[in-house]
């Protein structure tokens, strides 16, 4: 899905499943997937108003799960062999995700993984959008791919 239909359709405090995935010249490369709570645009139509708050996406505290390569597991019957992004060892990671105002074509990512905040921005390629953001290990950054893969509205 592209940005412009989850604004059109999500409804405030509905959830909006992501993928999100990283790969960088250490050959680490990671899954994350989740939901986000969409929050719809707010205030400042009126004078004196409540405050203007653009349209938004974040975890709202739940954390999202994020799987690695390098972190493998037995493969059952598998003649001790092992394969990578083990369900055993994910991280939690939280995410918030800002439309750049005037356009559906820049996302800007807040994401706390690790214990530590990375701030970086998005451009959509297609139906995804792509950015320069955090390492995972010791490369000076990794390349990372977000997707909205559908959305579940909140029942009144």
């Amino acid at each position: 899905m592209i940005l412009q239909q989850i604004l059109n359709t999500a409804s405030d405090l509905g959830s909006v499943h992501i993928t999100l995935v990283s790969n960088q010249d250490n050959g680490i490369a990671s899954y994350g997937t989740g939901d986000l709570i969409f929050h719809s645009e707010t205030g400042g139509k009126i004078l004196n108003g409540p405050k203007l708050h653009f349209a938004h996406m974040d975890s709202a505290g739940n954390s999202l799960k994020m799987f690695f390569s390098d972190r493998r597991i037995a493969v059952p019957n598998g003649g001790g062999r092992l394969q990578p992004f083990s369900a055993n060892a994910i991280e939690q990671f939280g995410l918030t995700v800002n439309p750049v105002q005037g356009s559906f074509q820049q996302l800007s990512i807040s994401m706390n993984l690790f214990g530590h905040v990375s701030k970086f921005t998005m451009n959509a390629t297609g139906d995804v959008y792509t950015g320069s953001g955090p390492s995972l290990g010791h490369s000076s950054a990794g390349v990372w791919v977000l997707a909205f893969t559908g959305f579940v509205p909140v029942v009144k």
